[in-house]
């Protein structure tokens, strides 16, 4: 299965990856190209949900790996300066721990990606985020 990518709901704005336990790096950086074709037009701003509530393994083994850490800094800076939010489901204390660790060497990286324990709470974490801002009037 590798990855299954969907589009998480009717106004297509949040993009649904699922993560199957076992992928290649070659899978993940090709799910990330497909996305970049399919919202790289769009005039609004597109989330995205990451959910490795299946379990994920490290493509290629250990993190330590010199391979591996160059990999894991090319996933975090795919998105570019205009990446949507990005929330992550499911991960676990080792995944928290790779980002925290990869983040302090390019804290950009990091800039609008959250963490959730469910898809419901990633999907109100993106719908907060991805809300046009509202302005009150006064009168």
């Amino acid at each position: 299965m590798g990855i299954e990518l969907f589009w998480d709901n009717d106004d297509e704005t949040v993009i649904l990856c699922v993560f199957d336990k076992e992928l290649t790096w070659d899978e993940m950086f090709q799910t990330f190209d497909d996305i970049k074709k399919v919202t790289r037009n769009r005039d609004s701003l597109i989330g995205a949900i990451i959910d490795v509530s299946q379990g994920v393994s490290v493509p290629g083994g250990s993190i330590f790996n010199a391979d591996t850490r160059a990999k894991a800094m090319q996933m975090l800076r795919m998105g570019g300066e205009e990446k949507g939010p990005l929330a992550i489901v499911g991960a676990n204390g080792f995944i928290k721990s790779i980002y925290h660790a990869v983040g302090t060497l390019d804290r950009k990286a990091q800039k609008d990606i959250y963490f959730a324990d469910t898809l419901n709470e990633a999907r109100a974490i993106l719908s907060k985020r991805l809300a046009p801002e509202r302005v009150e009037s006064v009168g």
